[in-house]
């Protein structure tokens, strides 16, 4: 008995002490010696669901059902049951098994004829938004908080809070769907959740505002989540693998890409054997840092994803256009929008139909993606989603040939993405930027924006971008001398004899300007006077 008092003990201040191996291990070592009451079992199964012992914590968990149902405790009993659906749905993709512990949970508070439990209604709301019928699931949620408030259950009110702030969202309320988050995340944020309940709301709420591009929030919780996290042993498993996701987009849009491609195929390894539902999302993500990064094995990642029922769009057709592949990117783009009908779902994948259709050649198309943007900006007014049209409507005009217009929406593009601290957005806005300003006859700004963009790609580690703008560069630039073309128009006039008022009256420039290009036509040449420029352009054919 005293060896069963002191591992029961042991595991208790494990289990305390966040330290889940060392509190599983102790509570199955006590429980060998003596069956251990309910709440140490709770405990026990909520440690080894934690670290990703799945087959534990569901023998563990089918006790904890029985003793709470032979003692009558339906709520607690209920809430198990959730634990245990949770278990069969998110980690084996059991869903009949799942269903059976749900019913058990209805089929015992009914013949106690106890009335109606919160906990069976979550699996519930959790169908409804699968098959997207929001309201539905609104309504059944708002009756899990209500039911949740009044026996005092904190995880059940933050998960229905969280899970119905996400389904107002879905029908297109921001405010109302935000106020709810924001409402469960106090609960979360200040740790009056459980372990396994903070873990899971922390995902769903990031993953909700990713959908509806609230990305300040999203990031927001995602410091707090690695905050959290970095306070935690370090653990495998699949029960943290849907944090680590996060955590590498935080790291991505942070500029942190070489930690969030390892924490991505930490989370693809991790969620291998008990992470069916989520996995797909893991290397969907690996799939757009190896893009992004130039790396190899693209295409793998997005093959990975598309088995474990995850689309692999937008990114493969921006892979597939990268690759000089328009059709094939045009294709599967229009596809993968035909199969999708929410707003919000529809909004991931159009700013990459508006940019294929402009490589394509179908400017109409492109509006016609770009028109559903605005509207979708309109029910979801958050700063990533007008940042997002506002680039969308710059690209347009620039294929229109209107860069007057594409620089005021493109600056608003660019300002948005540096508000959210997203410098890759940031800089390809700055790519779009430099087109304009090439249009414009602008070559001062030219360089300015592609260094700038340059700069930040390289130092990401954004090697196909960085090679875009280096070769940008290269063609705006007259790769004989290095002048740009606005340099050699006034080298031109230099070997004509002009003086730099002459050559400011005839380009429409001032003389400030002109003097500026010619120090830099004398330093990129390497002479020392405007008559050895010219003679230099004669004998080199710069002109």
């Amino acid at each position: 008995m005293n060896e069963h008092l002191g591992r029961r003990d042991a595991a208790r201040e494990h289990h305390r002490g966040s330290r889940w191996v060392e509190a599983s291990e102790d509570y199955a070592a006590a429980d060998r010696v003596a069956p251990l009451g309910i709440r140490d079992l709770e405990c026990w199964a909520e440690s080894a669901q934690v670290i990703g012992r799945v087959d534990e914590a569901i023998d563990v968990l089918a006790r904890c059902f029985e003793l709470r149902a032979q003692a009558g405790e339906v709520h607690e009993a209920t809430r198990t049951a959730y634990w245990l659906w949770s278990a069969h749905v998110f980690t084996r993709g059991e869903f009949a098994i799942a269903a059976g512990w749900v019913e058990r949970a209805r089929g015992l508070a009914a013949a106690r004829q106890a009335g109606e439990y919160g906990w069976p209604l979550i699996p519930e709301a959790y169908r409804c938004i699968a098959a997207g019928d929001y309201a539905s699931a609104e309504a059944v949620l708002h009756r899990a908080t209500e039911l949740g408030l009044g026996c005092g259950d904190i995880d059940l009110v933050t998960i229905a809070t969280t899970m119905r702030g996400r389904a107002i969202l879905k029908l297109g309320s921001l405010e109302r769907g935000l106020a709810l988050l924001d409402e469960a995340m106090v609960r979360i944020l200040t740790r009056t959740t459980s372990p396994r309940a903070t873990s899971v709301m922390y995902c769903a709420a990031i993953g909700t505002c990713y959908e509806v591009h609230e990305i300040a929030r999203a990031a927001e919780w995602s410091v707090a989540l690695d905050r959290w996290l970095g306070e935690l042993p370090r653990l495998g498993g699949a029960y943290f693998g849907n944090c680590r996701i996060y955590r590498a987009l935080l790291m991505r849009l942070r500029g942190d890409w070489s930690r969030a491609a390892a924490e991505l195929e930490q989370a693809c390894r991790d969620l291998a054997v008990d992470g069916q539902l989520v996995v797909g999302h893991a290397w969907y993500e690996l799939g757009e840092s190896r893009r992004l990064q130039g790396d190899p094995g693209v295409e793998e990642a997005y093959q990975q994803a598309m088995v474990f029922g995850r689309v692999a769009q937008p990114g493969l057709a921006l892979h597939r256009l990268s690759q000089g592949e328009v059709v094939a990117a045009d294709t599967g783009l229009h596809r993968a929008l035909a199969e999708r009908h929410f707003a919000a779902d529809r909004f991931a994948l159009l700013p990459a139909a508006v940019e294929v259709g402009i490589a394509a050649g179908r400017v109409g198309s492109a509006k016609d993606a770009l028109a559903e943007m605005e509207r979708t900006a309109t029910i979801y007014p958050t700063t990533a989603a007008r940042s997002t049209v506002a680039a969308a409507r710059g690209s347009l005009a620039l294929a229109e040939n209107r860069p007057t217009d594409a620089l005021a929406h493109l600056r608003d593009a660019v300002n948005g993405w540096r508000q959210l601290g997203a410098p890759y957005e940031a800089a390809t806005v700055g790519v779009r930027i430099a087109e304009a300003c090439h249009a414009l006859g602008d070559e001062d700004g030219v360089r300015m924006e592609l260094h700038a963009a340059n700069a930040t790609f390289t130092r990401l580690g954004a090697r196909p971008d960085a090679d875009r703008t280096q070769n940008l560069l290269s063609d705006w630039l007259d790769p004989g001398s290095g002048l740009t073309p606005r340099e050699t128009e006034v080298l031109r006039l230099i070997v004509d004899g002009q003086t730099n008022a002459q050559i400011a009256t005839e380009l429409h420039l001032s003389e400030r300007t002109v003097h500026r290009h010619v120090s830099n036509i004398l330093t990129k040449l390497g002479v020392h006077s405007r008559t050895a420029a010219a003679t230099t352009a004669i004998q080199n054919h710069l002109t």
